[in-house]
């Protein structure tokens, strides 16, 4: 082994082990001995993609691609680090190079499934995960990323988001937990629920229990949170304040987590995030006796020792839809409650009354924006004349994202300069200000808007929606009809055209909405107390239940 070859051996050492100063600097000596060595130049563009220096990294394995243009694992590695600088173009082309140069290297699919899902290609990126796991069974992210796609898809059935979600659970039964609970089993006494809340910085649930835990009947139970923020930051203050404890698992694997939670003798465990399957796998080590999934979720969690999982008889027609689930389902009058922001701008006047125009709106992810649903918009754009289409995203504010979705409607005649993007808001006031700009919201299909139809309605801006098959293909529908506005649930992409077309017809009904939206849905859709009340009903039938029969 020559000089070299051993330093960079003990770089690579560090880089495992999370010491990346060390290894930088050794990189860096490498290079300065030889300037041409082209996995130095890679490995030190994957310290600083660790370290979060998105731009360096690209440059540094873009120097690598460079000198070494057949490298597969380089063109992988870079798609990636193009993607965090938000290019998922360019991305989707060093991936698909890779593939190309070895079909074999999962990570090129996942990373091109990724770019795909970026660019709102969810069809192709569910192709592109689909490869991935077929070189990696039992990689996780793979999974993760496939079934969350699967949700987005036009081309993916309920029956097939399904099937797909309980193979991968049924992977997962062996990692099982132990037998029997050692619980007190009295129907009335007090129950310990604990909530399930990982990486708690990366998504919006918190926004979500903000609503529901100053309404939880503190006499009758106890409240717990297990979670942790992948930063390493403190949680929020309002979940220790409306919580008896909050214990932070940083670290610990699903395995220690369970067994903790089971020696803490947890009656019921809620978990409300199992919208990714890495956030699932705790639910297969059983911790709790009664596992129930709800408040943010896209599927059944496809694992059988998830009990129950809460929804609403609009989004699961009882008698249709059981099928469909791993769970026993529990329907509520809502599927669940979302938290109105602390700092949010008054209702605007109707922005049509100045602008002359109508102005329709949507704040979804991208990967909603289907080409079905792009048709159906160019379709209402035809049909109202000199109506403007906004489009909001962190995504929109890179130009690659705005130039795809451009072509989309050139190509079906809609002027380029009727659509608005915009990019992110640091500020969540000046988010919500953007509402300001939109008269109608549109939902995107089959994957329907969430948080952001919560928003738009607390903005005072109505959501025309088509009603579909999936889950989140009916939240928006739930909540239109929860709010009392059933005119605005379509059953078909005719008629959803045709409510957003004659909606944008009657300026009056417009802006008698806007001034009336927040109130009604303060007292429905926004009804926290309403929401936990009917829970904790429920969670009470389920003990009584296991008490008898557990």
């Amino acid at each position: 082994m020559d000089d070299l070859t051993a330093i960079m051996k003990t770089a690579i050492e560090c880089q495992k082990q999370g010491r990346l100063d060390e290894a930088e600097t050794i990189y860096l000596t490498v290079l300065e001995i030889d300037a041409a060595n082209a996995d130095a130049r890679h490995l030190l563009g994957l310290v600083y993609h660790a370290k979060g220096d998105f731009n360096r990294a690209a440059e540094a394995i873009g120097a690598a691609v460079l000198a070494r243009p057949k490298g597969a694992d380089y063109h992988a590695n870079l798609s990636a680090t193009l993607l965090s600088l938000g290019q998922p173009r360019l991305a989707a082309t060093h991936a698909t190079r890779a593939v190309e140069l070895d079909p074999s290297l999962g990570t090129a699919h996942y990373n091109l499934g990724n770019a795909f899902f970026s660019l709102g290609e969810t069809d192709s990126a569910v192709r592109a995960f689909r490869e991935a796991l077929e070189q990696d069974r039992a990689n996780e992210p793979f999974w993760a990323n496939y079934l969350f796609a699967l949700n987005f898809a036009p081309a993916a059935s309920r029956e097939l988001i399904s099937q797909a979600n309980c193979r991968w659970g049924d992977a997962l039964i062996d990692v099982g937990g132990e037998e029997g609970f050692n619980l007190l089993k009295k129907p009335e006494r007090k129950l310990r629920l604990a909530y399930y809340l990982p990486e708690l910085d990366r998504h919006v649930t918190v926004r979500f229990l903000n609503a529901m835990l100053p309404h939880h009947d503190r006499k009758n139970f106890e409240i717990l949170i297990y979670g942790y923020r992948v930063d390493g930051g403190p949680a929020p203050k309002s979940l220790f304040e409306w919580t008896d404890r909050w214990i932070d698992i940083s670290g610990r694997p699903d395995e220690a987590t369970a067994e903790l939670i089971r020696h803490d003798q947890v009656d019921i465990l809620l978990h409300p995030c199992t919208f990714k399957a890495r956030y699932r796998t705790i639910l297969a080590y059983t911790p709790a006796p009664l596992q129930v999934a709800c408040v943010n979720l896209v599927s059944t969690t496809g694992l059988a020792a998830t009990t129950h999982l809460v929804t609403d008889a609009f989004l699961d027609p009882p008698g249709e839809t059981e099928n469909y689930y791993k769970e026993d389902l529990i329907r509520l009058s809502g599927f669940n409650v979302y938290q109105p922001p602390d700092v949010a701008p008054d209702v605007s006047p109707l922005p049509a009354l100045d602008a002359g125009y109508v102005t329709f709106g949507s704040f979804n992810n991208p990967a909603k924006l289907t080409p079905e649903t792009l048709a159906l918009w160019a379709d209402i754009l035809r049909q109202v004349p000199q109506s403007r289409l906004f489009l909001k995203h962190r995504a929109f504010g890179h130009e690659d994202v705005q130039t795809g979705f451009l072509k989309l409607f050139r190509d079906v005649h809609i002027d380029e300069n009727r659509i608005v993007f915009e990019g992110f808001s640091p500020d969540s006031s000046d988010y919500l200000s953007a509402y300001h700009n939109v008269d109608i919201g549109l939902d995107p299909l089959p994957f329907g808007g969430g948080t952001t139809t919560y928003e738009s309605l607390w903005m005072g801006v109505p959501v025309v929606t088509l009603a579909g098959h999936s889950l989140m293909g009916r939240l928006s529908a739930s909540l239109m009809h929860r709010l009392g506005h059933p005119e605005f649930v379509r059953a078909t992409p005719e008629d959803y055209v045709a409510a957003a077309v004659r909606l944008a017809g009657d300026p009056d009904k417009l802006g008698e909405l806007r001034g009336g939206l927040r109130q009604t849905a303060q007292e429905t859709i926004f009804d926290g107390w309403r929401f936990v009340s009917e829970l904790e009903d429920a969670l009470r039938a389920l003990w009584r239940d296991y008490c008898r029969n557990g």
